[in-house]
This record gives structure tokens, sequence and C-alpha cells, in this order.
């Protein structure tokens, strides 16, 4: 996980081989925090990063997983003085990265010794986001070759991974699956019959309806099944 042999024309494929992973594991029998784990595995290999760990922000910092002991120490140092690169990304709910122990040292003084005990000299810090909540912060750690171009990219998609399996994780009850298909079922439904009545009115074909309603839904930038539902509301009322 450490090697910086790979070139970077590599990366793109390296991460959509870890990424594709990730997500298959989410579709079968999964805990939460192994599922974690191999993903901030997965996340590091895609980046070249050293180490990787996932702190939450619940009541304060609390640390939750961790590719190795050295990172694990480290997230905890920063649970501890509630001080570092987790603090700052939760708190701004942006992805920062900074390089080097002395701007580490010039950003968070305390951090500098622990960096440099653990051979980090890098870090990058990307948002555990879902919806309009920042629930924390997915670290990467570098060592003296420092983070490669497509490091912000990679590590948010494996935030918003970590995401999912942290809101959707643990067993569902055969009545809960049942319900989230029948909701999923009810949102095609809509989409369908606003297919339709976009088809009548602009007198479209069916396929030329469905391309203009993700037309619609791009430009109002909000949900797909929203905007259907809005569609045929107006249909029903006449149009008015």
């Amino acid at each position: 996980m450490t090697g910086h042999d790979t070139a970077p024309s590599a990366l793109p494929e390296r991460a959509v081989r870890e990424l594709a992973a990730a997500t298959a594991a989410l579709v079968t029998e999964h805990d939460v925090v192994g599922t974690i784990t191999n993903l901030l595995a997965g996340c590091a290999d895609s980046v070249q990063a050293s180490a990787a760990g996932l702190i939450m922000a619940e009541d304060g910092l609390e640390f939750l997983a961790a590719t190795d002991h050295r990172a694990q120490h480290l997230e905890l140092y920063q649970v501890q003085i509630e001080d570092g690169p987790a603090k700052d990304c939760v708190t701004t709910g942006q992805p920062l990265t900074v390089i080097g122990l002395d701007a580490i040292a010039a950003r968070w003084p305390k951090l500098r010794e622990p960096f440099r005990t653990a051979g980090f000299s890098g870090v990058h810090a990307a948002p555990v986001n879902w919806q309009h909540t920042t629930l924390g912060a997915l670290n990467l750690f570098f060592d003296e070759a420092g983070p490669v171009a497509d490091v912000v990219l990679v590590a948010q998609a494996f935030a918003d991974i970590t995401a999912l399996v942290i809101v959707h994780g643990g067993s569902l009850s055969a009545a809960d699956l049942a319900a989230r298909t029948k909701a999923a079922l009810a949102e095609r439904t809509v989409i369908e019959q606003a297919k339709g009545v976009i088809a009548y009115t602009e007198n479209v074909s069916v396929d030329a309806a469905f391309d203009r309603l993700i037309e619609l839904a791009r430009q109002q930038q909000r949900p797909l099944t929203l905007v259907a539902t809005d569609v045929v509301g107006h249909a029903s009322r006449g149009g008015s």
C-alpha cells in the first residue's frame, strides 16, 4: 500500500477497481466497520497513500476505523486534542490538503511530532457528507512522496460511499426491504407517468420525453422524482 511505483495514468483504473469492489460489498451481507475498513484500504491504495483513517462527528469527534496502527494512533490523538485535519474538515464540510511537516505544524502545532513519529508528512481530508450534514472525515496520510493529482476526486468518491455504508448499514428486515422496494417502485411509477405527460403535451416520443425530464431535473438541480411529481401534478390540475 505504501509503494509509489505506479504511474499516475494507471490511477483511474485502480480507483475504478477499488470502487467497484466497495459498491459490490454493499449489496451483500456486511458489517459497517469491516466494510469501512476495506473502503479505507481501497481508497489509500487508489491514491497511493500510506494509510487512511475515519473520524466521525458525534457529540465531538470519535474514531471509527483505520488501515493500520500508525493511522489509528494519529486519529485517536486528533480526537483527544480536538484539533487537526478531521476537525477542520468536519467544521467546514470541505476537503483539505496539507503537505509537509512545516505546513502541518503551522496549521496544527500539536500534530507535528505525531505526524513525524508516524512517518507521515502530508494529509488529505475528505468530508463524509450525507445530504446537508457532515458526518465525519476520511483522512489519507502520505509519506514524503505526497498525494497524487487525483486524490481529491477519488477520496471524495470513497467518502461518499462511506456515508452510504453508515446511513444504510446493518441488516434490513424483510418488512424494511419490502418498504424500500415499494418506495423505489412508486418513484419509478411517477417517472413513467411524467414521461407520458410530456410525450402527449409536447408531441414527442417517450424516449424524447424521458430526455426532456432529465434535462428539466438538471436545469432545476432537483431530484428526478420530484420534477416528475410536479409534471404529473401540473397535468392533473389541467395545466394551471
